[in-house]
């Protein structure tokens, strides 16, 4: 039987998901000079759309601290999306009293550690010489 010790380095693999932070903050002085009305707008509107992406994969969180107030996580399926979904964000009246202070973007795995020991463990007592590392 094999264990996790005599497993090749790299684990079998299944793609994941292409993910974006995306970290802002609000330009207030900008913000406070709108009327209280066009603030609730601009507001509704944004908090509309980020429902719909919440849905497919999007989070807001407030952020403490100085480095940013609103922080906006995006997990989809390929850079493409990540994309698409930026240019989306960008045409909203938001986006106009926001300023972009970082954003970092990556790819999540996911590992299939204990599958690859089974399967490994199969072929095993199957008397199936695992493939070379």
């Amino acid at each position: 039987m094999y264990s996790f010790e005599n497993l090749p380095p790299v684990p079998l693999t299944i793609e994941g998901a292409s993910l974006l932070h995306q970290m802002f903050r609000v330009r207030w002085p900008a913000w406070r000079a709108l009327a209280a009305g066009e603030r609730a707008n601009i507001a509704a509107e944004a908090a509309a759309y980020l429902s719909t992406i919440e849905s497919a994969g999007s989070a807001a969180f407030s952020m403490l601290g100085h480095k940013g107030d609103l922080m906006l996580i995006h997990f989809r399926p390929g850079f493409d999306e990540l994309g698409e979904l930026e240019l989306r964000l960008a045409r909203l009246r938001l986006w106009d009293y926001l300023e972009q202070t970082t954003s970092y973007l990556s790819v999540v795995e996911l590992g299939l550690y204990e599958s690859t020991a089974k399967v490994y463990s199969t072929l095993a007592e199957r008397g199936i010489a695992p493939p070379p590392s």
